[in-house]
């Protein structure tokens, strides 16, 4: 096992590296060695590893276009031309260009008479870069992943070097030289060459979270393709996360000559944030490139909360992956899985007792036991009291209503407060969480499977969640600020931004029959919404192959054998797919991915002998498909919502007997619109709050609302601030103020028309938010404010 730190620089993926948009890089040499090349009229320079605007970690690999020789290149007035070497394949000069302070730097290139210059604004390899403040608290567990001790309050680690090899009974195994070679040492074929089977794991730290990358230690042995492995499940751990080099060993990948990446930050049950998980793999790609080249293309890997990962990062961070392979797919990680909490607690009161499963069923729409097991794993994740949920090892840090209420709340909303805001009574993240006018079973009401009564019993009784994600008697209701961030970041998938323009093959095995949470129907509900933004679907795959049964073994052999199997072909078929879009020098487009499509990408189910059935995948059409592995449904699509099931809260509408296909006596009528006083769902409008997404790698400042505050006044003016945001600004504009909300302090400050003006700036985020503000200066002085 070797420890060192990495050296970054052009490594051999500069040897034959290849873009999705079809650009080569070859053998680099020396931009002096090579004969002198006529400038083009045109000089141009960008950059490869990274957008320009959001460089991270001192470095960048560049690329000057339109002369070969003669090329000078300064970084903020110093000459770095010695860092260019030439690409003869593309006639390009690509270099590493270091020493970048953060913020703004100039990047100038001039050849004879041409010019050109980039601005590359670089941040910490720590971040954030766009996801907002980080949140606090926060524990490093490098220790516990084998880096030692952290190195700061980022939980930075020394990087360090691993290697392992494949046995030829196929086992991984450390190997404490590289240079040795054990007699069951298994080889790899790679681009027609034979190689060892030895593997180095590179292991670091990057925004506050611990990556490993893994590629067969010789260089021939990469392929030039990427491959990212998403992790499952969904939470509010206020942790760094643990994983170890061997996370990154999967033969699927290694195999056939691909990198692979891991990180903590890329575990759904980590932080459940797409933001924040974006902007990881942001930032771990640019590592990848930087150290080993522009790869042909990235693929993503994974299931359940991999796949929730997969889907969002593309959607709202479009390029950093190419294709998608997601698995057990949801659609993303803002799901309608509070309602199994509350239906489970009325199952279980007097009121509930007397339901037989059919009915229960038919409210439910999953099959039984599903609803259950929702209640079990995922409804905890909503509740801010949930403390294991936290999984702080110091628990005097975690919130309690009454002994620590400035403490971690441990619900998915409060790692999303940077994007939902926080309330500004509480400084609470808000939350999405509605349920206003759900008519619960109103499906199974006009099919005559429940009646009047029942339904208006369920109705009434049902509850909801307050903002600390606890069961009560009233209905949920979201926060409209939270409801609109939650559409605008991305965070609910709408389908739209980078989803478009990717291929897409999802595969799962058919569970619904164990009661299992990773139910077919929510195959559905992503086409629905692609279908939905884009106009069509056909980027997009499902195939389903057969899962567990009722009574059979919990890891049934025969299963994970067809599942690995689903995943060579899924692999095979990206493969083809994704070569075949990097071949095609033209755009990037929807049509071009569809145009690529190979063969094997279409929809297909296989049967119990292996046999694949290409059938178009359908809510409920005729055919072998809905025969063999039938979709079922959700409570929300049982209330009336769309197979999308894209509305967080819904339009009301006023309650009408016409509206149902059963009738109800006057004191029935009387009592639902007692149940329902401000209406029912409208699911035929839009959910409030519902927009389209604002733009893809969105900025998100401090947790606040982003309010702004104006006002005129030749006095001193104090401000009373809200809560705590860790690093944070504020800032005279011309005739504006913005500020953080921070808890309860008084500044005081002087405002922008006094004759002793001063302005008063404090290093950090340029944010916005609520101020309370009372006058210090002359009773003739005025504030005008405005608070949103």
């Amino acid at each position: 096992m070797e420890k060192r730190v990495v050296r970054r620089g052009l490594a051999m993926g500069l040897l034959a590296a290849l873009s999705l948009a079809g650009q080569g890089l070859a053998s680099p040499a020396r931009a002096a060695d090579k004969p002198a090349t006529a400038p083009a009229a045109k000089l141009s320079l960008r950059a490869l590893s990274s957008r320009p605007d959001m460089v991270s970690g001192g470095d960048a690999l560049v690329e000057v276009r339109g002369a070969t020789k003669g090329v000078r290149l300064t970084l903020n007035g110093q000459d770095i031309s010695s860092e260019l070497q030439l690409d003869p394949a593309s006639h390009t000069l690509r270099g590493l260009v270091g020493g970048l302070s953060v913020g703004k730097n100039t990047l100038s290139a001039t050849a004879g008479a041409a010019k050109a210059s980039l601005t590359l604004t670089d941040y910490p390899i720590n971040g954030p870069i766009l996801s907002g403040p980080h949140i606090m608290p926060y524990e490093c567990r490098t220790e516990e992943s084998g880096l030692g001790k952290p190195q700061d309050a980022d939980c930075s680690a020394t990087p360090r070097t691993d290697y392992f090899y494949r046995t030829t009974d196929g086992k991984f195994k450390e190997l404490a030289n590289p240079a040795d070679r054990p007699a069951d040492l298994a080889t790899a074929t790679v681009n027609g060459a034979s190689v060892p089977y030895v593997v180095r794991v590179e292991s670091g730290t990057l925004n506050r979270s611990i990556y490993r990358i893994a590629m067969l230690a010789d260089p021939r042995g990469w392929n030039h393709r990427l491959a990212v492995s998403f992790g499952g499940g969904a939470g509010a751990k206020y942790n760094q996360g643990v994983d170890a080099p061997k996370d990154a060993l999967s033969d699927l990948f290694l195999s056939r000559g691909f990198a692979h990446m891991v990180d903590t930050e890329l575990v759904n049950n980590l932080h459940g944030n797409a933001v924040l998980q974006g902007e990881t793999l942001m930032m771990l790609k640019e590592h990848f490139i930087k150290t080993h080249g522009v790869p042909k293309w990235t693929v993503g890997f994974g299931g359940s909360g991999g796949a929730i990962q997969q889907l969002t990062i593309t959607e709202i961070y479009p390029g950093l992956l190419d294709g998608l392979q997601p698995s057990l797919s949801f659609p993303d990680s803002t799901l309608h899985t509070a309602d199994c909490g509350i239906l489970q607690r009325y199952w279980k009161s007097d009121a509930g007792k007397g339901w037989n499963q059919a009915k229960k069923t038919a409210v439910e729409g999953f099959t039984p036991g599903t609803c259950a097991a929702w209640e079990r794993s995922f409804v905890p994740v909503s509740m801010s009291g949930n403390k294991p949920g936290c999984d702080l090892k110091d628990q005097s840090l975690v919130w309690d209503p009454v002994t620590n209420p400035k403490g971690a709340r441990c619900a998915l909303a409060d790692w999303r407060a940077n994007i939902y805001g926080r309330d500004p009574r509480t400084g609470y993240a808000r939350t999405s969480e509605d349920n206003t006018g759900l008519e619960y079973g109103l499906k199974a009401l006009n099919a005559g499977k429940i009646d009047v009564d029942e339904f208006l019993d369920l109705n009434e009784k049902i509850g909801g969640y307050d903002h600390d994600g606890r069961m009560v008697a009233e209905r949920s209701h979201g926060d409209p600020i939270a409801l609109k961030a939650a559409y605008a970041s991305g965070l609910l998938n709408g389908g739209g931004g980078g989803l478009a323009t990717v291929p897409i093959i999802h595969y799962r095995t058919y569970n619904d029959a164990l009661g299992d949470i990773h139910s077919r129907e929510r195959d559905m509900s992503i086409r629905a919404r692609l279908i939905k933004a884009n106009g069509d679907g056909d980027n997009e795959v499902f195939w389903v192959s057969p899962g567990g049964q009722p009574g059979g073994p919990r890891n049934d052999p025969t299963v994970a054998k067809g599942r690995e199997e689903t995943a060579v072909q899924a692999l095979d078929a990206m493969t083809k797919w994704l070569d075949a879009i990097a071949a095609d020098p033209a755009p990037l487009t929807h049509a071009k991915v569809v145009r690529h499509k190979p063969p094997e990408a279409k929809d297909a189910y296989f049967d119990g002998d292996g046999v694949k059935h290409v059938e178009k995948a359908t809510w409920n059409g005729p055919g072998g498909y809905n025969t063999l592995y039938p979709n079922h449904s959700e409570p929300r699509i049982e209330a009336g919502a769309p197979i999308s099931n894209d509305v967080l809260k819904c339009a009301l509408k006023p309650v009408s007997a016409a509206d149902y296909k059963v009738k109800f006596s006057v004191a029935q009528m009387i009592r639902l619109k007692a149940i329902f006083p401000t209406g029912v769902c409208d699911f035929s409008k839009p959910g409030v709050g519902q927009v389209a997404l604002k733009g893809t790698y969105q900025r998100y400042r401090a947790s606040n609302t982003g309010t702004e505050v104006t006002f005129s006044t030749s006095g001193a003016t104090r401000f009373a601030l809200g809560h705590q945001v860790g690093q944070s600004s504020f800032a005279f504009l011309p005739t504006r103020l913005k500020v953080p909300r921070v808890p309860p302090v008084e500044m005081l400050v002087a405002t922008p028309t006094d004759r002793n003006e001063r302005c008063v700036v404090l290093a950090g985020q340029d944010t916005r938010a609520v101020v309370s503000m009372m006058n210090l200066g002359s009773p003739a002085a005025a504030a005008n404010a405005h608070a949103g």
